[in-house]
């Protein structure tokens, strides 16, 4: 399968998943979970202006998975000082963190590693734009529409930063990443130095 991971733009929106294009959720403070069926087309309206406004003050708020014309993911992910819906689950975002709102794979393709593939774009672009974490508020025991559940957000390097029954913040350190990526490059150096001396030795023969 190829893919191609696009920032996530206003222009964008309609790639989305039909539900998820009418919900605000994360962009409106006291819109609740889920698609605004009553009122789609206000609701599609209040996103784009909301994503048009994050791309003119910081840039794109999040990015797109796709393959070919095919939408095989999305996320979601804002500055925390505009996370205002944080807040009103009962945490607070720090201010030097990148907020993972959401993270959604197709059904179909999920278990492939795409998650993961998406994830990775989200921390390169919290470092890239200077930012030390990502945080994200995960949605304890039961499903929750719109919120990322807590054990995906652990298995993937997450810890909880901040206590809540049941919507807790998640924090990624970035300097973690980093330390991580500086050992894997460390011994992949020490694979290639012994593979160099293999090939340098003369190849045996066989009788």
């Amino acid at each position: 399968m190829s893919h191609q991971i696009h920032p996530l733009t206003a222009d964008q929106l309609t790639h989305l998943p039909v539900d998820c294009q009418s919900c605000v959720f994360w962009e409106l403070p006291k819109a609740p979970r889920g698609p605004q069926t009553d009122h789609a087309d206000d609701a599609r309206e209040a996103k784009q202006l909301w994503c048009r406004s994050v791309e003119l003050e910081w840039g794109a708020p999040g990015f797109l998975l796709v393959d070919h014309d095919r939408t095989l993911g999305f996320a979601s992910c804002m500055p925390a000082e505009q996370g205002h819906r944080a807040r009103r689950l009962g945490v607070t975002p720090s201010d030097d963190a990148l907020l993972l709102a959401t993270l959604w794979i197709d059904p179909e393709v999920r278990g492939s590693g795409l998650a993961t593939t998406l994830l990775h774009r989200v921390l390169k672009h919290a470092h890239d734009t200077g930012r030390r974490a990502v945080e994200a508020t995960g949605a304890r025991g039961a499903a929750a529409p719109c919120l990322l559940p807590e054990q995906f957000l652990l298995a993937s390097g997450f810890v909880v930063h901040h206590q809540h029954p049941r919507f807790p913040l998640l924090r990624l350190d970035l300097r973690q990443t980093v330390r991580w990526q500086d050992a894997m490059e460390h011994a992949l150096e020490g694979v290639r130095a012994v593979l160099s001396r293999r090939d340098r030795r003369t190849i045996p023969t066989t009788s």
